[in-house]
């Protein structure tokens, strides 16, 4: 894999829904919007699924969780570790001084610090007194030594390092001791508005003490866990990793006494569910997994809004799709309607578009600048682009236009999709080759080096969706820019939103980030994906949430509720 610099936050990268995802916006323009939109979007909840108190949950059982892929790196910060089945198998392992609730609104969390303030404002300072019981799992105390260090390495100062995310550290000056080693004052160098963003991980000082160790360290082997879980089992051969309690964990004893993430292809996932081997299925729009699941007598269905959007990403680096408005033609041929309707009718929730890089259908700010379906629009761009209707084929210079788009194998939806892309373009007369690869090498050998010409995976969003959506688009060698393009007035736009604190003018500032994209048009988002569930029934505390089961879970709780 090449080298590549990292601006973001937290972007991930997911199959179980044929999705790539990406964090999100400032605390409070994540969460919809009071029905200004009046989208159907917005219609749908936040979290669906049983809740129950830690008194009602039974002591003990076993969860049995599907992923389409074991981690190929078990450090989610490092490149190649941030995709959404590593991120969901980590997250009963991992936390820090700031969580996400269901509403998508950040919190202190008491498990690893009694509070995080903002202390100052002119310098920005933030500090944060850490909860002297919270422990690595070797019982090596979590301290100031360690978020300097990762403060450090995420910076992206030294580029040995192939971190995923520098937005935010890159501001900051300095991580200082207060009154002891479980008092961290951290200060920027410049107004970071998301400065929450940064504060729900942290390394261990030892995985930070080479480019080797924090690269390739953890390829086969877990992060050192600090949650209420650990990764007691890498199963290569059975494809099954098993967590098991932490026996260090210092908060409320979780409640299962075992959870099993098992490999199991996306087409293959909804068997598995029906026939009781797996207690859990995202749906998201898979219409053939929504019906499959339907056929479990214990089966319990739920559906919220989410933060996935599918989209199509243009290699613009070379080739046709280096023109401009060749891509403003591909994104004016494609029928996102259609395809919204076929991916989310089936599964009984809204059909709707997506039209803003940035916002969801449905928050405050959303403002649809999507190209539209236009088929003289796209006669038009391909003329400026200096091609030719010859036949049924557009021809430039002797050489007709044809395009192909890499699809992961054994990925309904992804695949669906794309087939769709590929008829809306043949049918204009543009040929478009689907080309099948591994679904486990699908990010790390094809979307991350740019090894295509199209694909159709999605991003998904976290609780800071202005600052975290940066690495997309700016600068150009970013971890996740994989359109081969940018703006160079991407860099001061982004400046200006990251350092804006008033909510509203952040959102102006996004608005204008939204417009620049569009007028390059490096890829253009589809429609949002709406979190469809089945789970077993009496599985309390997991299931349909907007903001993620990664994000939002509470793992200490998750288990089966007494009878």
């Amino acid at each position: 894999m090449r080298t590549r610099s990292a601006k973001s936050l937290g972007a991930l990268a997911m199959l179980s829904a044929a999705a790539l995802l990406i964090a999100g916006c400032a605390a409070g323009n994540t969460a919809p919007s009071d029905g200004g939109s009046g989208t159907p979007a917005a219609e749908l909840p936040t979290v669906d699924w049983d809740a129950a108190d830690a008194a009602d949950v039974q002591d003990g059982g076993t969860l049995n969780l599907a992923v389409n892929a074991l981690p190929v790196n078990y450090n989610n910060l490092q490149i190649d570790g941030n995709d959404v089945d590593t991120n969901t198998i980590l997250s009963a392992t991992q936390g820090g001084p700031i969580g996400i609730n269901t509403d998508g609104e950040p919190f202190v969390n008491q498990n690893y610090a009694s509070s995080v303030e903002l202390i100052s404002d002119s310098p920005q300072v933030v500090e944060m007194k850490l909860n002297p019981n919270a422990v690595w799992e070797d019982g090596t105390p979590i301290t100031v030594k360690d978020w300097q260090a990762t403060v450090q390495v995420m910076s992206g100062k030294d580029e040995a390092y192939q971190v995923v995310s520098t937005t935010g550290y890159d501001q900051i000056a300095s991580v200082e001791q207060g009154t002891d080693e479980f008092d961290v004052k951290i200060t920027f160098d410049s107004v970071f508005a998301d400065w929450q963003s940064i504060l729900g991980t942290v390394l261990p000082a030892s995985v930070t003490e080479s480019a080797d160790a924090f690269n390739t360290g953890f390829t086969s082997k877990p992060m050192p866990s600090v949650g209420p879980y650990v990764i007691s089992n890498i199963d290569q051969t059975g494809q099954v990793v098993t967590l098991t309690p932490n026996p260090k964990w210092w908060g409320d004893k979780p409640k299962l006494d075992t959870i099993l993430f098992k490999v199991v292809s996306q087409d293959q996932q909804g068997s598995s569910f029906a026939n009781k081997e797996i207690d859990a299925l995202e749906i998201s729009a898979n219409a053939d997994l929504y019906a499959t699941a339907k056929s479990r007598d214990d089966a319990e269905l739920q559906a919220t809004n989410g933060l996935t959007w599918t989209h199509v990403t243009m290699n613009a680096k070379e080739g046709p799709l280096s023109d401009v408005n060749v891509r403003k033609a591909v994104a004016s041929i494609v029928n996102r309607e259609q395809i919204a309707a076929a991916a989310n009718t089936p599964v009984g929730v809204p059909a709707v578009t997506q039209g803003d890089y940035i916002f969801m259908n449905g928050q405050a700010g959303y403002e649809d600048k999507a190209y539209p379906h236009d088929l003289t629009a796209a006669e038009g761009f391909l003329k400026d682009a200096g091609y030719t209707k010859d036949g049924d084929s557009w021809t430039k210079d002797g050489e007709q236009l044809k395009l192909t788009i890499t699809v992961p194998a054994d990925t309904a939806t992804n695949i669906q999709r794309s087939e769709q892309v590929q008829a809306d373009l043949g049918d204009f007369g543009i040929p478009v080759e689907l080309t099948t690869v591994p679904a486990a090498q699908y990010f790390s050998d094809y979307v991350i080096p740019g090894n295509f010409e199209m694909v159709s995976f999605s991003w998904q969003g976290t609780a800071f969706p202005i600052s975290s959506s940066e690495a997309l688009f700016y600068p150009l060698d970013s971890g996740q820019n994989f359109t081969g393009t940018t703006d160079d007035s991407l860099g001061d736009l982004w400046t200006k939103a990251n350092a804006e604190l008033d909510p509203d003018k952040r959102i102006e500032i996004a608005n204008q980030i939204n417009e620049a994209i569009w007028a390059y048009v490096p890829m253009f988002p589809i429609a949002p994906l709406p979190e469809v569930w089945a789970v077993k029934k009496g599985l309390v505390n997991y299931g349909a949430t907007m903001f993620g089961v990664s994000s939002t879970v509470d793992w200490t709780i998750v288990g089966w509720a007494k009878s």
